[in-house]
């Protein structure tokens, strides 16, 4: 390599480290600048982070309580502590077993508050069965009218069979053609339909 090259090649060197220089210059200044900013944003997710963190394992306790005091409650239903330990960890989770509860005790006085819950599934459900217990055609149709009813099948075939138990053939046989061919209480439906509430309350034993 010539001299005329190695100054060439030294010139461009000192260029390059001269920019690299120019950029740390330009950095230190704008920290300098925005130290106080930069410092805030970093501590914020750090702290963000930790949060997150916290939040994932408080949320991870509250759902091992919430399991824990179901587990209890299956064994013993009147277990009240175990209801409060519910109840605070996962209230949606407590309303759907006091649900099942009052169904399996057939718990009037218990549906009826759960009708009323602003949780919207159990509600359903609860306005459901109790219109069921109550074996009251007009309660059960009230129910399936509503928009979005979860259960209107059941409540359909509930209604047809009160209604040709009290010999009311035609009007029952009209609410079981409203149940849909895709429904899986559709061969249960045409049973009654075509044998009567006899064939369905020896289902109902079989069972």
């Amino acid at each position: 390599m010539s001299i005329k090259e190695q100054v060439e090649f030294a010139k461009e060197e000192l260029t390059q480290d001269e920019k690299v220089l120019a950029g740390l210059i330009k950095i230190e200044r704008f920290y300098k600048r925005n130290k106080m900013a930069i410092i805030a944003v970093a501590a914020a997710i750090v702290v963000g982070g930790i949060g997150y963190g916290v939040m994932n394992y408080l949320q991870e306790q509250r759902l091992t309580r919430a399991n824990e005091a179901l587990l209890a409650l299956w064994q013993n239903p009147s277990d009240k502590s175990a209801w409060q330990t519910l109840e605070k960890n996962n209230p949606s989770l407590a309303a759907l077993a006091k649900l099942q509860f009052a169904t399996k005790n057939g718990d009037i006085e218990s549906l009826e508050d759960l009708a009323k819950s602003k949780d919207e599934i159990v509600s359903d459900l609860a306005t459901y069965h109790l219109a069921v217990f109550k074996e009251s055609a007009d309660a059960i149709k009230s129910y399936r009218m509503q928009s979005g009813a979860l259960l209107k099948d059941f409540a359909l075939l509930d209604e047809a069979y009160l209604l040709m138990k009290a010999g009311k053939i035609a009007e029952g046989k009209e609410r079981l053609s409203l149940i849909s061919e895709n429904s899986p209480l559709e061969p249960v439906a045409k049973m009654l339909g075509h044998y009567g509430i006899t064939a369905l309350n020896m289902k109902k034993k079989i069972k």
